[in-house]
């Protein structure tokens, strides 16, 4: 059963759950920062039902559309969700919904931002993966990269075993946010790499690093595993780039 989160409401471990009143600048921005603090503090629990618009509004002596904004941001967020009919409640945000604002910011961004991120990225979880990577995770690294070996020798297009290598020294790094994170860069990145690797001697670079990396990893040799990473996401970054008709950004002085 929720609890409406009601103004004036007060308990022995809280204190009183009201809004209080907001500066006028950046209003939504003030209303989505209030309630998370509210909510990480514990004055507001996941299942709790947010008061209406209106109470809001008189709440935070604020307008409508300045609640209403704010309610927009939180449940783009993962913070809150809308039930037709039921009003605002709070929410257990799943990472799922906290990287769909992630997505939406990283397609609004030029492709050498995305390879950038990716080049900071990449080689940190590479170093942890080669220190925390098991069996089961290098098995799996192995039998991927014989299956990129394969269509590499057919000619064929092999960015999905391509894609899942990366995916899996991600995963081998056991951190599921940043696991994430990478998936939504690649993601993004999917066309330009695809587009990368068609060229048969650009596809034996890549599978030449993917050894390389795999070989530290095996040794469980995070600063190789660091280097080889680095290395690869560069020379590949470097191609895109090119590939593209891109200048990059040091040189626009």
């Amino acid at each position: 059963m929720v609890r409406p989160v009601v103004a004036g409401e007060a308990s022995p471990s809280n204190g009183g759950t009201a809004l209080s009143p907001v500066r006028r600048e950046r209003i939504p921005e003030s209303i989505v920062a209030q309630i998370q603090q509210r909510l990480e503090r514990g004055e507001i629990k996941p299942g709790d039902q947010l008061p209406s618009e209106r109470v809001l509004a008189e709440q935070l002596q604020v307008s409508r559309p300045s609640v209403r904004e704010a309610l927009r941001s939180l449940e783009l967020l993962g913070v809150t969700e809308s039930r037709p009919g039921g009003g605002t409640f709070m929410r257990v945000a799943s990472p799922d919904a906290l990287l769909r604002p992630l997505a939406a910011l990283t397609r609004a961004h030029d492709i050498e931002d995305i390879l950038e991120v990716r080049a900071l990225l990449e080689p940190a979880l590479a170093e942890l993966a080669a220190r925390r990577a098991n069996d089961d995770d290098i098995a799996a690294l192995r039998t991927i990269l014989v299956e990129q070996e394969q269509k590499v020798a057919r000619r064929e297009s092999f960015v999905e075993e391509d894609t899942r290598f990366h995916y899996l020294v991600a995963q081998a790094a056991k951190n599921e946010l940043v696991l994430r994170m990478l998936g939504v860069i690649m993601d993004v990145l999917r066309a330009s790499r695809e587009e990368w690797l068609q060229s048969p001697e650009r596809a034996r670079a890549s599978l030449e690093g993917h050894r390389v990396l795999l070989a530290a990893i095996e040794l469980h040799d995070g600063e190789a595993a660091r280097a080889a990473s680095a290395d690869h996401v560069h020379h590949v970054g470097e191609g895109v780039m090119t590939l593209i008709g891109s200048e990059p950004k040091r040189s626009r002085r």
